[in-house]
């Protein structure tokens, strides 16, 4: 047995698959394209009547009881004819209404003469076709002959495929405009045409019998000139109704973006000539190289797969004309593009950026409130309807756009809704005029929906589309607020001063739902159910006094920095307690009834442990309630770094992240700083939330990876070196992770993000001392591994 294609079948996957009008013109013009048609081709729409105007004439003949004479309908026909239309096919559909004797023969006769009437004719010079083309491959829905011949130049390492397409149906979207097609075609060998006419109405009504009971037959046509090649396809029995204005829209939606309007230096764009009744439809005009020029800002770029370290990697470059901003470069690798594309928080394995394949990006951003005239395009108006009618960001494969992608309303890079709830400068498809250019054979993961709606689901798709997402939203605006920050000449830093009891709040409540889930599949240990609410008690207070406390430092610079500090720290130790009360829950619920006594007992001995290691992290919060004037005092180091990794034992255990830890204090000496109890805790706390974060996404994709941490303490002067084996940190970010703002991580990690560092300098200035890196290419070539925080011996007169 086998399947049996029925005739329906072929209508579902012509006019029911083409989404729009506007996706089939677009596909019979990439077939020119892949014929290598040397001039274009022309689109000619020919419309005696429009489809909407003669419905309404023939629902007045079906109206019962109307008096309306046959006169009358007649004449309501002829007012409806385009006075532009071909004089032979306005003469054709007059003589067919008015020699109508009845209203039958007038339903009869208008019907045949609109089939016949209207019609739209593509014409290339291409290849053409055969006799045995047209049967073997034009009637051959799926065949393989243009999928082959693009697989073989992917073997062979070309760098462009032969064809556009390769599903082999893209060929039925002509049924999507009208329900008969007439081609005719030679190739250069022929001595006459090859004809083939086709009526869809038969496969209609067919219905369930098998495809092939509807018989095409190929005809020889006429004689045509030595030489000569091409096709003409001519679409008649129309079934949607067009003018001039809804032609306009396809040229400048679908026609003037279907090739890349950026590649003034490639080779000369495919030429499209559209018409209607005679009158030539232009595009827009190509958005201009001088515009471009003239952008407010722009983001550029690669993401390739380097040969030397043989691992992906992405180049950005940043800068700002209106806002005076230096250029910026941006470089990201494995680790960073791990979290930019979304495949670390999904659990994809790194190998997905290589198969994803390299591709480029130009984005140019303009601010509509400072656009201006500029030479050679023209005034303020004529400029703003430019950028209006090319702003989106287009995907373009081999030249050619992929659809949707870049259209009015499009945002499949997820930007707009974002830019709506961002502070500052918005960068959303509205102000943004930009290209993503992939290939065929570089990205053979990235492929077409049949309908032509878009990029088919992959990971490959979702990579491409986190990772430049991430570029625009995070980077790219981070460096757009700060170069006008800096042009502003404002020196604050705009803290999130949300308080973080909400934070809190929420987590307690994720707690206290897996305390009732708890008590549900075992009722003892009431009392550590009770410790584990009054541990969010504790937080909530130690964070009240905390807060109280530096709501007194006069200088508010200092004062926000201190409350964004403390609100990290409680954020993590709230997070650390709900996360081990979720994890007693889901185990409790997991267990089989006969070995519930014995393993009950271990989750829950387990979650005791877990509050004790939570009670001992509360402990590093209370240097930070002391006095307004923050009391510095000469003490030693290692009892303080001690009590702070003592806090860590449970997220540092096999269970979780499986981090060794040591302490080196190479002398008595070197253990006395002048210090503020509170600022080492957040320096402290604030690098080990790093460490534990990127040695995570280390081990993910190194799973032989051994994570360790290593703390020596030094004197003369008094120092704590502080080094992990992460991934460390690229040597063109050693001075920007200390930024505020600063950051490449994704996800919940990156709620607060980039204010650990920053944070953590502060403090350390705040001291009298200072806070680096040091030791490039230990362990990692051309990577940071080690902080370095410098201390003060003694008090002085300040």
């Amino acid at each position: 047995m086998s399947f049996t294609i029925t005739a329906r079948t072929i209508l579902h996957l012509g006019s029911d698959l083409i989404s729009s009008d506007g996706v089939a013109i677009y596909e019979l013009v990439k077939n020119a394209i892949d014929a290598n048609s040397k001039d274009g081709v022309e689109i000619e729409f020919d419309i005696v009547i429009r489809e909407s105007d003669f419905a309404s004439c023939m629902t007045l003949i079906d109206l019962e009881e109307d008096e309306t004479s046959l006169e009358e309908l007649k004449e309501k026909f002829k007012s409806k004819i385009n006075s532009e239309a071909e004089e032979t096919l306005k003469e054709t559909f007059f003589n067919a209404i008015d020699g109508s004797r009845s209203k039958d023969g007038l339903k009869r006769r208008a019907l045949e003469a609109y089939k016949t009437c209207n019609r739209i004719t593509f014409i290339d010079s291409g290849t053409g076709m055969s006799r045995s083309d047209l049967h073997d491959i034009y009637l051959t829905i799926g065949t393989t002959h243009r999928a082959k011949a693009v697989r073989e130049s992917l073997r062979n390492g070309e760098k462009r495929p032969p064809y556009l397409g390769e599903k082999g149906v893209g060929r039925l979207s002509v049924m999507r405009l009208g329900w008969r097609v007439r081609v005719e075609t030679a190739t250069t060998a022929d001595i006459e045409t090859n004809v083939l006419d086709i009526d869809w109405r038969k496969f209609e009504e067919a219905d369930d019998a098998e495809a092939s009971s509807v018989q095409i037959e190929t005809k020889s046509g006429k004689p045509k000139r030595k030489g000569d090649s091409g096709t003409r396809i001519t679409v008649s029995d129309l079934r949607s109704s067009w003018s001039v204005s809804r032609l306009r829209n396809i040229a400048r939606d679908e026609i003037a973006r279907m090739a890349d309007p950026f590649s003034w230096e490639e080779t000369r764009r495919f030429r499209v000539r559209l018409s209607i009744n005679g009158v030539a439809i232009s595009s827009p005009r190509s958005v201009a190289n001088d515009l471009l020029k003239h952008a407010h800002a722009k983001c550029t770029g690669s993401y390739f797969f380097d040969k030397e370290t043989c691992k992906p990697a992405l180049t950005a470059t940043i800068n700002s004309e209106l806002y005076n901003g230096l250029p910026r470069d941006f470089s990201f690798d494995l680790t960073d593009l791990m979290s930019m594309s979304g495949l670390k928080d999904n659990g994809q394995p790194w190998s997905v950026l290589k198969s994803l394949g390299s591709f480029k990006f130009e984005l140019y951003w303009f601010n509509r409130q400072r656009l201006k005239a500029i030479a050679g395009i023209g005034d303020r108006e004529e400029v703003r309807k430019l950028v209006k009618a090319w702003t989106g960001i287009c995907l373009f494969r081999d030249g050619y756009r992929v659809l949707p992608y870049g259209g009015e309303g499009d945002d499949w890079l997820h930007l707009d809704m974002e830019a709506l709830s961002a502070s500052g400068y918005k960068l959303n498809t509205k102000q943004i005029i930009g290209r993503v250019t992939i290939g065929r054979l570089e990205n053979p993961k990235l492929l077409d929906q049949t309908n032509r709606q878009g990029l088919i689901e992959s990971p490959e798709k979702e990579a491409l589309i986190s990772t430049l997402h991430e570029l625009v939203s995070t980077w790219w605006h981070d460096y757009l607020n700060d170069v006008i920050r800096v042009q502003k000449k404002t020196s604050e830093l705009a803290f999130d001063t949300v308080s973080e009891s909400t934070v809190v709040q929420t987590l307690e409540e994720r707690a206290t739902t897996s305390i009732k889930e708890i008590r549900q599949h075992y009722t003892g240990e009431a009392r550590l159910l009770a410790e584990v609410k009054d541990a969010f008690l504790e937080i909530k207070d130690a964070h009240e006094r905390a807060v109280q406390r530096i709501g007194a430092i006069e200088e508010e610079k200092e004062r926000l920095t201190q409350l964004a500090g403390i609100g990290l720290l409680v954020e993590m130790i709230a997070h650390e307690l709900a996360r081990a009360t979720e994890l007693t829950q889901s185990t409790l619920k997991d267990l089989s009834r006969k070995n519930i006594g014995v393993d009950a007992s271990s989750s829950l001995k387990t979650l005791s442990s877990q509050i004790k290691v939570i009670q001992k992290r509360l402990v590093a919060l209370e240097p930070l309630a002391i006095s307004a004037r923050f009391r510095r005092s000469v003490q030693r180091l290692a009892p303080i770094i001690s009590y702070i990794f003592d806090g860590h034992i449970a997220q540092f255990g096999v269970d979780r992240h499986n981090i060794s830890f040591r302490m080196n204090e190479v002398s008595n000496l070197a253990t006395v700083g002048f210090i503020v109890e509170g600022h080492l805790v957040q320096i402290i706390e604030n690098l080990i939330a790093n460490s534990v974060y990127w040695m995570d996404v280390h081990k993910k994709e190194h799973p032989s990876f051994k994570p360790e941490i290593v703390v020596t303490i030094l004197s003369d002067p008094p120092r704590v070196i502080y080094a992990d084996n992460g991934p460390g940190i690229p040597k063109e970010r050693a001075e920007s992770v200390f930024e505020a703002f600063f950051s490449t991580k994704k996800g919940s990690a990156a709620r607060r993000q980039g204010l650990g560092l920053y944070i953590a300098r502060q403090n350390a200035e705040a001291m009298g001392g200072s806070l680096n890196l040091i030791a490039i290419g230990i362990p990692h070539k051309n990577r940071y591994n080690t902080f370095e925080l410098e201390l003060k011996e003694g008090a002085d007169e300040s």
